[in-house]
């Protein structure tokens, strides 16, 4: 499945155990999760949702909403990845 949702993010870091946690949601068939907030093409909330759908290859739903920053948006390749459990469920 090709995953159209959208793709940039203003946020500098993510959980790993988080994106994990979500991953393994996905992954037993739970499909509950709540819709991104996105502003435009820009991620306002659901970080690590967006990346465990990318890797699990499914679609999440998105909603939209106010927050996106043009000016902060950073590249997915200086996103850092930290391996501490924020604790997002």
């Amino acid at each position: 499945m090709q995953n159209s949702t959208p793709g940039q993010t203003q946020q500098g870091s993510v959980s790993k155990p988080v994106i994990q946690r979500y991953v393994d949601r996905i992954l037993s068939g739970e499909t509950n999760s709540p819709a991104i907030h996105v502003d435009g093409d820009i991620i306002v909330n659901g970080n690590h949702r967006y990346i465990a759908g990318r890797i699990a290859d499914i679609e999440i739903q998105t909603q939209s909403w106010y927050g996106g920053k043009p000016e902060k948006v950073i590249s997915w390749f200086d996103v850092i990845i930290d391996s501490f459990d924020w604790g997002n469920n």
